[in-house]
């Protein structure tokens, strides 16, 4: 009883607060019609080339309508990319080698019409702004092309690369975090992984 007193007090005198409660409403609300139908959200298919024995990976994420809706009614949302190279064993775990992380960042304000995208990768900040969501979310998440590893500086083996993607709901006050403490912090987590490929690589 005194928790629910607490969490009254502050949701009738914060606007933060309120929001936050309604949020969590609708999640449990979404959970509880199935976790098939809370998330839609998919990765396209790993594309992977090679260039002057370059490794790039290319990908991107298949949101769907309730994604762009949270946008349009002016959520933020923060995305990491996870490119992870994996090498394959015969009789053990595959053995992971080495990876790399971009994070996409999304801030829509409806009422300001500010729209823009971040793209971090740990070395540089891409920043671009846009006149709606739908061209904000399609240039940020759509396709992302990542190099991942020289070939020169692997062993011959067979590698594949794994591709995550997870997506973390805007953070909140600390207050009101202990007090929705059953929100999770994560929206979704999905992956798919590369095909295949051999080092050395075959000369034709």
């Amino acid at each position: 009883m005194f928790f629910f007193r607490i969490l009254t007090f502050f949701i009738t005198r914060s606007p933060v607060a309120r929001r936050a409660a309604l949020f969590g409403a609708l999640f449990l609300a979404t959970a509880a019609v199935g976790p098939e139908l809370a998330f839609a959200t998919d990765i396209k298919n790993v594309d992977i080339a090679i260039r002057n024995h370059d490794l790039f990976v290319t990908t991107g994420v298949l949101y769907d309508d309730d994604f762009l809706n949270d946008m349009k009614q002016g959520l933020s949302k923060e995305l990491v990319f996870a490119f992870e190279l994996y090498s394959i064993r015969q009789f053990f775990p595959d053995e992971y080698i080495l990876g790399k992380k971009i994070t996409v960042s999304l801030k829509n304000d409806p009422i300001k019409r500010e729209f823009v995208a971040r793209i971090m990768d740990g070395t540089a900040t891409t920043e671009k702004r846009f006149k709606d969501t739908e061209s904000m979310t399609a240039w940020a998440l759509l396709s992302r092309t990542v190099k991942v590893v020289n070939l020169k500086e692997l062993d011959p083996a067979t590698y594949y690369v794994k591709v995550s993607v997870e997506s973390r709901i805007r953070k909140l006050p600390p207050v009101i975090k202990i007090l929705l403490f059953f929100i999770p912090e994560t929206e979704f987590s999905v992956w798919r992984y590369s095909q295949t490929f051999t080092l050395p690589l075959e000369t034709r």
